[in-house]
């Protein structure tokens, strides 16, 4: 599943940079020491989107979280984690921020939601490139929602759960899309492959979070 996969710098180190940030640095040893990662104590990875980072060290990581803190604690640790890797993101990727900024001008909330989820899909796959033959993520437009599915993401891999376990893209899509149209929209995963199914799909609600009953 992992042999030969690599996923970019900046991930992981924001990745590091979030956790040390809540639980502190001897909390962040303490996970990496957990881990067997003490390659990355004291030794960030650069800011820089290299795919230099081997998926094997991100899954372990994310891993050892569910281990130490459970899966109730472990939920919100990781969605601030997504949600801080698209917030620095967005921040540090003024090409990225550019792009989506002229489409929110432009576009109706719907329009402006494919538009962004549009770009998530083509940033994954790039950050987090597959083996399998066929693109990793497909994005689907219903009526009520859009649908995102992720055929390849390393979080649901090997894990058996009775609830979904990728956290981590909930809190980024949660951002993404309150970033581009100015209010929150209900994010949800409900497939996961940890529970059985055949890839991890996401729910992103069209309406605003406050406007729905």
């Amino acid at each position: 599943m992992f042999e030969g996969r690599k996923t970019d710098n900046f991930t992981m180190r924001i990745t590091l940079e979030t956790l040390q940030n809540i639980i502190g640095p001897n909390g962040l040893r303490s996970i990496l020491n957990h881990a067997h990662l003490q390659k990355y104590i004291d030794n960030f990875p650069p800011d820089n989107d290299d795919l230099e980072i081997p998926l094997q060290d991100v899954h372990i990581l994310h891993h050892s979280l569910f281990d130490l803190f459970g899966k109730k604690g472990v939920r919100c640790l990781q969605i601030c984690v997504g949600r801080e890797i698209c917030r620095i993101g967005l921040e540090k990727r003024s090409g990225i921020l550019k792009v989506l900024q002229l489409s929110a001008r432009i576009l109706s909330e719907n329009q402006q939601l494919h538009a962004v989820l549009e770009k998530y899909v083509e940033e994954a796959e790039k950050r987090q490139p597959t083996q399998l033959g066929v693109p990793r993520l497909t994005l689907i437009e219903e009526e009520k929602c859009f649908l995102l599915v992720d055929r390849d993401y390393h979080m649901s891999h090997g894990v058996v759960s009775d609830e979904p376990v990728c956290n981590d893209i909930v809190g980024t899509l949660q951002y993404l899309v309150e970033w581009i149209t100015g209010h929150p929209h209900k994010v949800e995963e409900i497939e996961c492959r940890a529970m059985g199914n055949p890839a991890d799909v996401f729910r992103i609600s069209k309406r605003a979070w406050n406007s729905q009953k």
